[in-house]
């Protein structure tokens, strides 16, 4: 029930800062800070994020039973653990919250505004986090965090308004082409999981293009070709050691059956 009212209490304060940003008044600090407790409610709330953390929590359960199962200990820690998965989405939302926040406050805040007939849609994944320059890093570092320098935040608020969050300083009021919109609606689409939601129900193709590998993407790096070179030339050694174990094994099959079948005086 907490976060229940929690979430209320922040959908009331939400609709007054949103009147204030339709007129383009400015934002008192206190309004900063119910959009900063807005967004980190909509990144935590969806159902991919929950499902991801409640599952994680479900093998950390499993794990405890299985402990508990084989000293035969008694049943202590698994019951606080079962509590877990059992409020791991409502957890989540408070763990954001408490987390998130004060970060996104320490950032730069614009609201980017269009007259485009079709706006910026939504998704079941409203709040995105991204790094335009992630491409430039190896594969397993281009997840986005808060702490990278590039980082963007976006939040649609309306189909007129999209909350952007970064640590670089634009102005409050920021008002952006139609290109602007749909490289917006892109990135929506990217982390939407199964529904997103065009106002007037019109769509775009360019929000559905595949973009192509940049000049400066990390694989066309001397660095980058050399490591996956490298990884070529292990996956090549993988297989061929396979294969050698493969034919040991179909060598050694006819053998085992011949010996299964004799019969010890």
């Amino acid at each position: 029930m907490t976060v229940e009212h929690t979430l209320a209490g922040l959908e009331n304060q939400f609709v007054q800062v949103l009147k204030r940003i339709r007129r383009r008044e400015k934002l008192s600090v206190w309004d900063k800070a119910r959009l900063c407790m807005f967004t980190a409610a909509m990144h935590s709330r969806t159902k991919a994020m929950g499902a991801h953390w409640k599952e994680f929590w479900e093998k950390v359960h499993g794990q405890v039973v299985a402990g508990e199962r084989k000293h035969n200990a008694k049943p202590i820690t698994s019951l606080e653990t079962a509590e877990i998965v059992e409020r791991a989405n409502q957890d989540l939302v408070m763990v954001a919250l408490q987390e998130q926040t004060p970060l996104y406050f320490a950032m730069g805040m614009s609201i980017l505004v269009t007259n485009d007939d079709v706006g910026f849609i939504t998704s079941d994944a409203p709040c995105t986090w991204v790094n335009p320059k992630a491409h430039t890093f190896p594969p397993g570092l281009r997840y986005p965090a808060l702490g990278q320098p590039e980082i963007e935040v976006s939040l649609p608020l309306t189909p007129q308004h999209l909350l952007l969050i970064s640590h670089v300083r634009y102005p409050l009021y920021t008002d952006v082409p139609q290109s602007g919109v749909d490289n917006a609606n892109g990135i929506r689409l990217d982390f939407c999981t199964e529904e997103f939601v065009s106002w007037k129900g019109s769509i775009r193709p360019d929000w559905f293009k595949v973009p192509e590998q940049q000049t400066d993407a990390w694989e066309n790096t001397p660095e980058g070709k050399k490591s996956m070179a490298q990884h070529e030339e292990d996956l090549k050694h993988q297989r061929e050691w396979e294969a050698e174990q493969k034919v040991k094994s179909d060598k050694q099959t006819p053998n085992q059956e011949n010996n299964s079948d004799t019969t010890v005086p």
